[in-house]
């Protein structure tokens, strides 16, 4: 009966060894190739949304410049000179709605890029909105009155505007983690 004891097969302490430890390099292998594989698609996301914002909101404005009516804010000739920089907001008056004067205004307030629907009135009578520029009977200037604001891109890093002649550029920054690219782009305005 002793002899049987002895006699019954199982593993040695040393391909117990051997087993475990490829296990464990199997395991260190498959867990190295996940965590390369999840860095590699949280760098795909985030450049998806920055590309995503940026087109999203390039559309926009270039779909609201080339039906405004008029650039209200001075632009360089230039993004170069030195002496006259592009500018990082722009304001122009709204064309859809040509029965009432009202202006839209692009910019940036931290990362977030917005955009401002404003009127301009006098306060002898509020409910008419009139030009930027006008004046009342005793010389002074309207009153600004924000309508709305909306928040319409995240992660901007940047936002310059610069042309003339009708043909407006448009320059923008984004930046998400370390990921950081910028588009530029023109639009021509109607008028």
């Amino acid at each position: 009966m002793m002899r049987n004891i002895y006699k019954e097969k199982g593993f040695t302490l040393t391909e117990i060894v051997v087993s475990i430890s490829l296990f464990l390099v199997i395991i260190l292998m498959v867990s190295s190739i996940y965590s390369m594989v999840q860095k590699a698609y949280n760098q795909g996301s985030n450049e998806a949304e920055l590309l995503q914002n940026a087109r999203v909101t390039l559309d926009r404005m270039s779909r609201e410049l080339r039906q405004s009516v008029k650039i209200v804010t001075d632009l360089p000739v230039s993004e170069v000179d030195p002496l006259n920089l592009p500018v990082d907001s722009i304001q122009f008056q709204d064309g859809h709605d040509l029965g009432q004067i009202t202006y839209i205004r692009y910019y940036l307030d931290g990362t977030s890029l917005k955009r401002s629907h404003i009127g301009y009135y006098f306060n002898s009578d509020p409910a008419t909105y009139v030009y930027w520029n006008s004046v009342d009977v005793g010389g002074g200037p309207p009153v600004e009155a924000i309508i709305n604001t909306n928040v319409v891109g995240e992660y901007f890093d940047d936002l310059n505007f610069w042309g003339s002649a009708g043909l407006i550029n448009i320059s923008i920054s984004l930046q998400k983690n370390q990921k950081k690219f910028t588009v530029n782009t023109s639009v021509f305005t109607r008028n």
